[in-house]
């Protein structure tokens, strides 16, 4: 195989400490492999979500180079040690607030490698921002660019208290995402899908309305009333698939609630072969494979899974039901867009109520969904 031009840089003299911001379906492996193989492989470390390792390791393999490949939970079991090169994938997946006590585990073990050792480091993430500029701060850390997280509260929050919260706490500004901009681009390599093949293949969507029984939540309170109500809204969804299947041959299904996706493999297996992939299914890498080589197929998919898998056998995106970070929405669209197969795409978005449209209209203005902050009498033009 021979690289793309935006790959070729990795081939040499690409030194140092860098962090790949480019758009999912580019080929950051790619980069990755090329980077390890100009002298940086003779003891290096792969840190990758499990259910990429064999992808990994067949890319290792492919591009003449080697390398340890742990997951993330190895990767927290394992003793500290010096390595020749350390490439993070997933990046954001490191990213939790590094100097706050929201700290993860994950990103502790990371920093105190980097900060121990001080390997030549590869970051890869196409979603560096989460849902807090604290996301970048700690990706900037552990490439090696730390700013005084004082100056960068400062910069990017605010001391505000809620309705929702007890006492006053720092906050992200409202133009934070627009602020941080600058910074991304001053540290970061980034690289666009239409950077590197032009003319793109168009995206459509469309929002499908699916009629729900009356629900009555006064029995609950608060975030618990989200949920009750919102998955009520699920029930009616696997017969607006099933139109779907009817024009496409293989759809990929996005699901967030665990036993709804129970209910849209036992209804969609009825039509055709169906695969589905949740947080408690082993070998998921068999399963995808399976799913995009097959003819005609349902592909259920959690919806915090969006990142790592090849899903560009797929023209059409169901969302049945939606997560409520933006940054697992962005991957999930990622996943049927690959350079060497790109095509036109169909996302249709199911809309069973109000939690729905609310849920919805969040993501879209590039904001998570906080249950705790719904406000179950406000309008949705969604």
């Amino acid at each position: 195989m021979k690289p793309l031009k935006h790959q070729e840089k990795f081939q040499k003299d690409y030194t140092g400490k860098r962090i790949l911001v480019h758009e999912g379906g580019t080929g950051k492996t790619i980069c990755a492999c090329l980077w390890l193989k100009d002298g940086r492989d003779d003891d290096a470390l792969v840190v990758c979500p499990k259910r990429v390792v064999k992808k990994w390791l067949e890319a290792l393999r492919l591009w003449g180079t080697k390398a340890t490949v742990l997951s993330k939970e190895e990767f927290k079991k394992h003793p500290l040690k010096r390595w020749s090169a350390v490439v993070i994938d997933e990046a954001d997946e490191f990213a939790s607030p590094l100097f706050t006590k929201a700290r993860s585990q994950l990103s502790e073990k990371m920093y105190n490698l980097i900060r121990t050792y001080n390997p030549i480091t590869l970051l890869l993430t196409a979603t560096p921002i989460r849902s807090t500029p604290w996301n970048l701060h700690t990706i900037l850390a552990l490439s090696g660019k730390y700013i005084d997280w004082k100056k960068w509260r400062a910069h990017f929050f605010e001391l505000k208290k809620e309705r929702y919260m007890p006492r006053p706490a720092w906050l992200p500004k409202r133009n934070w995402r627009k602020m941080i901009k600058p910074v991304l681009e001053k540290y970061c390599d980034i690289v666009l899908l239409k950077d590197c093949v032009g003319e793109v293949p168009p995206i459509t969507e469309e929002k499908i309305l699916v009629p729900s029984e009356p629900f009555d939540a006064t029995e609950w309170e608060g975030s618990k009333a989200f949920f009750e109500e919102h998955r009520h809204e699920q029930l009616n969804k696997p017969k607006e698939i099933l139109a779907i299947g009817k024009e496409y041959r293989k759809v990929l299904v996005v699901a967030y609630y665990r036993e709804q996706i129970d209910q849209l493999q036992k209804e969609l297996s009825k039509d055709r072969e169906t695969f589905a992939i949740y947080g408690g299914v082993k070998d998921q890498e068999n399963i995808i494979k399976q799913a995009q080589e097959s003819d005609e197929c349902y592909f259920i998919v959690q919806a915090s899974l969006g990142a790592g898998f090849d899903g560009d056998q797929f023209s059409a995106v169901a969302f049945a039901s939606m997560s409520y970070s933006v940054r697992d929405f962005v991957q999930m669209k990622f996943r049927v867009r690959r350079i060497h197969n790109l095509h036109p795409v169909k996302f249709y978005y199911l809309m069973g109520g109000r939690c729905d449209k609310a849920v919805l209209r969040n993501i879209q203005l590039g904001k998570d969904f906080v249950p705790s902050e719904w406000k179950p009498n406000e309008t949705s033009s969604t």
